[in-house]
């Protein structure tokens, strides 16, 4: 999977396949454009990468953009909305 820094510190950008696809079409490559889709989307997209059986966001998180904290701050998020609270206030702290 081929990633690169971007030029912020502590964050990584993915690149190529190890970007997010995400089910509505969105392709993501960091934590920003994460906050960017789930500010805006649906509750079905949102609910069907993130539910009782699995996580999408937070193993992507995790595996790729290795950021294992705020992997582990999305396995707790309730809902969408939750979730991007804990990308928000993630970023603010890179």
């Amino acid at each position: 999977m081929p990633v690169k820094k971007a030029s912020e510190p502590k964050t990584i950008k993915a690149e190529g396949p190890a970007r997010f696809w995400a089910k509505d079409g969105r392709i993501l490559s960091d934590l920003k454009d994460l906050k960017n889709a789930l500010s805006e989307m649906a509750e079905e997209t949102y609910a069907y990468h993130a539910n009782k059986t699995r996580n999408d966001f937070a193993k992507w998180t995790e595996e790729v953009l290795k950021n294992k904290k705020v992997a582990t701050e999305l396995k707790k998020a309730k809902n969408k909305m939750d979730a991007l609270k804990k990308v928000v206030a993630a970023i603010k702290k890179i």
